[in-house]
């Protein structure tokens, strides 16, 4: 899942999907929001979502398509988790309540902590996958 975004000098910069979650909340979207920012997410209500950082969210609506179900109106979410790691989210709406989220990482391990945070206020994971860093480490030796 690899998507070139272009910044402002024109240079291709490669970003690519790290992590996704998927919920069924079945709850008002003022409080999934609120159960959001409970979990340590920062809503960025400045930052519009464009549509570089949309499509990350189609592609995976159009991957995990099965269990997401189709709905007539869909709302997307920027949302910021500790140090600039970005959490893209598209709630899936029946009338004024979210039905489902799907949730999106850019970067390795944001989703972990997030998600078990928010099984534990009752939200029900029906699928998760988040590609994990590798530290590796280097020894030195004398022979």
């Amino acid at each position: 899942m690899f998507l070139k975004r272009n910044n402002a000098i024109g240079m291709g910069i490669e970003m690519r999907i790290y992590g996704i979650a998927i919920f069924e909340v079945n709850k008002d979207l003022d409080v999934t929001i609120l159960d959001l920012e409970n979990s340590g997410l920062h809503r960025l209500e400045y930052m519009e979502i464009d549509p570089d950082l949309a499509a990350y969210l189609d592609m995976a609506e159009e991957e995990f398509g099965d269990t997401l179900g189709k709905y007539k109106t869909i709302k997307d979410h920027v949302f910021e988790y500790e140090n600039e790691r970005l959490v893209l989210i598209r709630f899936f709406m029946q009338g004024k309540r979210v039905s489902k989220a799907l949730l999106v990482s850019l970067r390795a391990g944001t989703l972990r902590s997030i998600v078990k945070r928010l099984e534990n206020i009752g939200w029900n994971r029906l699928f998760m996958f988040e590609i994990k860093r590798l530290m590796r480490s280097i020894k030195y030796t004398d022979h």
